[in-house]
């Protein structure tokens, strides 16, 4: 490592990190493992990081914190409580965690401010670069919501709203008097951002930095972890984990569960009102084969569930192409993954012999596979088991950071410190 890599400061700034998902995992780990490969870092957030009990190495500041921050976190907790209001809390929250990353770099002179999950309000660091010179811009674009289909009017005219000709003049004024890189999950995001947004203004400035995991030391017996969530000993169990956002397909789901004699689904983690509340009520004539864990699951318990469990179903919609970290959270817990066929994923799960793959939103597709997975022999479970440590080592967290730092030095190549 160079003696320029060993001491570039990075501003890691997550306006989100409150937010259930991947949001504020994310954060704590990214900002470590960039620290422990040699960077200074600080993290920047609005309103704090979800379930951080302990105090982060890392330094810290949020905007509520500060007495003009207040009355905007409660605006934004408001907004977050009205149908569809989460688009704007988002655009306010991003926006202001923004502002307040460029006062920090004036006063402690950051080398680059890294925006993780920058979509889909990509406008904003070029609307703060409208009127900002010399600052370096690495912005991670994750494609959840820029990449899909839009699946309701306010999703379509948020989609024209971003792609409208009038941000190019904006972009490319930015462009000229600050720097930017651009890293995303998978080759299919990059293509997206590359080919399909503002007529390819992001073309040549993007990078794929695949997601970094890092081996769990400690494993818990999936006896004691079933009788830790009141699960039951005689039945396969299947997790179904995260967020239930619009991307993700549990219809598919609890259609297949149907017919799998002595199965169970355990759905953990929060279901959002505009996402899958109405779906899962269709469902309420399986409360013998699915149990949903309708909150946010903390680390301390997550471990519990993915120990619990026989596999994991990571199932998709088929135009939800951007990157799916639960596959890394099975993998770090050695569990074996049934996965949609779609973007990276089933690629991933072939590649790597980490469980099996069923077609999209296919339900007899996803029954076969289940049937398949009750059907293998404990060798081929456990060559899956021993298969998920490989996929630790090829995607490692020291990897991810490494390549990070090497895109935020070149990002730095030149720009003086002194600036």
């Amino acid at each position: 490592m160079t003696e320029l890599e060993k001491r570039i400061r990075v501003l890691y700034v997550c306006p989100w990190a409150h937010w259930g998902g991947h949001y504020p995992e994310a954060v704590k780990k990214e900002s470590l493992a960039l620290l422990e490969a040699g960077a200074e870092v600080s993290i920047c957030t609005f309103r704090g990081i979800l379930d951080q009990e302990e105090p982060q190495i890392v330094p810290h500041r949020s905007v509520v914190s500060s007495w003009i921050g207040f009355p905007l976190g409660i605006l934004t907790y408001l907004l977050h409580l009205i149908p569809k209001g989460e688009y704007l809390a988002g655009l306010l929250e991003q926006f202001a965690t923004l502002c307040l990353a460029v006062k920090l770099r004036k006063i402690l002179r950051y080398d680059v401010i890294y925006l993780r999950d920058g979509d889909p309000f990509v406008c904003t660091p070029f609307l703060l670069g409208l009127v900002l010179e010399h600052y370096n811009w690495a912005v991670n674009l994750v494609g959840q919501k820029a990449v899909r289909a839009p699946d309701s009017l306010l999703s379509s005219l948020f989609c024209r709203f971003i792609n409208a000709p009038i941000w190019k003049p904006i972009y490319l004024r930015s462009f000229s008097k600050n720097r930017f890189a651009f890293l995303c999950e998978n080759e299919y995001v990059k293509e997206f951002f590359e080919a399909k947004f503002l007529d390819g203004i992001l073309s040549g400035r993007l990078t794929v930095v695949s997601l970094g995991v890092k081996k769990t030391s400690k494993y818990i017996l999936q006896r004691e972890a079933r009788q830790y969530l009141g699960l039951p000993e005689d039945k396969a169990v299947f997790l179904h984990f995260g967020v239930l956002h619009q991307g993700k397909d549990i219809e598919t789901v609890l259609d297949a569960i149907r017919d799998v004699p002595d199965a169970l689904v355990v759905h953990a983690g929060e279901v959002r009102p505009w996402a899958n509340r109405i779906q899962l009520g269709k469902h309420s004539d399986l409360q013998g084969n699915v149990i949903i864990r309708n909150c946010y699951i903390p680390e301390a318990e997550k471990q519990y569930y993915f120990a619990a469990a026989d596999a994991i179903i990571l199932s998709y919609k088929k135009d939800s192409l951007a990157g799916k970290s639960i596959l890394w959270e099975a993998a770090r817990f050695k569990l074996p993954a049934i996965a949609s066929d779609v973007g990276d994923l089933g690629e991933l799960v072939r590649r790597y012999k980490i469980g099996l793959v069923f077609e999209a939103e296919d339900v007899a597709s996803l029954r076969s596979a289940l049937f398949d997975f009750l059907g293998s022999s404990h060798g081929q479970r456990e060559a899956m088991v021993s298969n998920c440590e490989h996929f630790c080592d090829d995607f490692s967290t020291n990897t991810w950071a490494g390549r990070c730092i090497k895109i935020f030095t070149e990002l730095c190549g030149h720009t003086s410190r002194e600036k």
